[in-house]
């Protein structure tokens, strides 16, 4: 089984799969082995990638938020999300110093205060309608998590917030910041790639030490160190090389990917490393 990520991992630097990632994915599919998409992206920034590479196995979107299968009717959606009480909480504190929110829910994008410097986070696509409202309209259904841009001279305090004031329920990734705003990353804490790669692990059966995984930012820390094989890409952030097995020897601008998987199923290849460090 293959766990891939998408963004700086499977994906070049387009964001689009290139003709040889298609092929080789869809050789490896043929021969057995499972490809897995992991990503933060909700499902239909990523379907069509699902679609490109013929994949019928579960995808893994929202940070592990979300898993399901569009070609298994049998297969039953697995869905993680945060309570409504708890995105109420949290956007009524939050809102005095909220630049912008968002957050997605299957084909709905709801935002607070849209920005247009944010589209290639939206993920829109033709099926996609867009509700501009606050969170605490009742009508807002409960997302796997939510994006929030917030004034930077608040920072600390909306970390605080998170973390002692909503109920033991959420965790946040930091997404960096500058003179004026700060960006975050909030989600349930038992979110995780790691967890929902774990799933369809054993949803097919496969031992932990038949399983490889792909990542290169902060999400695919916990995925990276929990499968048996966890390789981080050459352009990969630090945290996620301190805690993989591997290293892919080229970044994914230059199909790291591929070339790694190569380098494992090619006996002749050049660069066949050990299958552990």
């Amino acid at each position: 089984m293959i766990a891939c990520d998408l963004d700086g991992t499977l994906l070049d630097a387009n964001s689009e799969l290139t003709n040889n990632t298609v092929n080789y994915l869809k050789k490896l599919s043929k021969e057995g082995h499972k490809i897995v998409i992991s990503t933060g992206r909700p499902f239909r920034g990523c379907y069509h990638y699902y679609q490109a590479l013929e994949l019928d196995t579960p995808i893994i979107t929202d940070n592990g938020g979300s898993i399901e299968n569009p070609r298994d009717t049998h297969f039953k959606k697995i869905t993680l999300t945060i309570p409504k009480r708890i995105i109420d909480k949290l956007f009524l504190f939050a809102e005095p110093f909220t630049k912008t929110a968002f957050y997605s829910v299957d084909n709905g994008l709801y935002v607070y205060k849209p920005s247009d410097r944010l589209n290639w986070l939206y993920h829109e696509n033709e099926d996609t309608f867009f509700v501009d409202r606050p969170f605490t309209h009742p009508d807002n259904p409960e997302p796997s998590g939510v994006m929030y841009i917030v004034d930077v001279a608040f920072k600390k305090t909306f970390e605080e917030f998170i973390l002692n004031d909503c109920d033991g329920i959420l965790q946040f990734r930091d997404w960096g910041s500058d003179a004026k705003n700060a960006i975050f990353e909030i989600y349930q804490k038992r979110t995780s790639k790691g967890e929902a790669v774990e799933l369809v692990r054993q949803h097919y059966g496969f031992e932990p030490d038949q399983v490889i995984a792909f990542g290169d930012g902060l999400n695919d820390v916990d995925m990276i160190q929990i499968v048996s094989h966890g390789v981080a890409m050459k352009n990969g952030v630090d945290e996620v090389k301190a805690v993989a097995k591997a290293i892919t020897y080229k970044p994914n601008t230059e199909e790291g990917v591929i070339d790694y998987l190569q380098s494992i199923f090619n006996q002749n290849y050049v660069n066949q490393p050990s299958f552990f460090l």
